[in-house]
């Protein structure tokens, strides 16, 4: 019996699929902090045309979670994207491998998407280098941030953001 969902290398007949989960994950964020995080209108092209470019990045993974659909046509059901990323000194981070986006569609959750997506990622990355996988959840999400600590991933930053006042204009 053929598993129920497969992860591999985006492809372009997928950007369309994927942009629509990058703009649902933006938007999700942008939810629990309008301040922090933006959406534009058109989100979908922004991400279709970014995943487009690092699809040819050479130290970048992009991947596509998909299962069999209608019409023998596959469904995408969740993607992953990261990249190597070279020593940061803003950050004191080492060359590594960077998780930036990981979204599985609600309708595919808790049947193994996420973590073979994760696992997937950070095999790619190791593939192009990476001496570790570094991640960002937003803090307002404890689920994702428990599958993420079953799978290994241990704190080790917490961004934290506050407002400034516009300054003053002179009279």
């Amino acid at each position: 019996m053929p598993p129920p969902f497969q992860v591999r290398e985006a492809t372009r007949s997928d950007l369309p699929a994927l942009a629509r989960l990058g703009a649902r994950l933006a938007r999700m964020h942008h939810r629990m902090d309008p301040r922090r995080f933006f959406v534009l209108p058109a989100m979908e092209d922004g991400y279709a045309r970014w995943l487009a470019r690092e699809r040819r990045n050479r130290g970048a993974v992009v991947l596509a979670a998909v299962r069999p659909g209608r019409g023998g046509r596959e469904q995408v059901v969740g993607y992953a994207y990261g990249r190597i990323e070279p020593r940061d000194w803003n950050s004191l981070r080492e060359r590594c491998g960077v998780g930036i986006d990981l979204l599985v569609a609600p309708r595919a959750r808790r049947r193994g998407v996420g973590k073979a997506l994760v696992e997937a990622l950070a095999e790619g990355l190791a593939r192009r280098g990476a001496p570790r996988v570094v991640i960002q959840v937003a803090t307002e999400n404890p689920e994702a941030r428990a599958v993420f600590a079953r799978l290994g991933f241990r704190p080790t930053m917490l961004e934290m953001t506050r407002e400034l006042r516009p300054p003053r204009r002179r009279a």
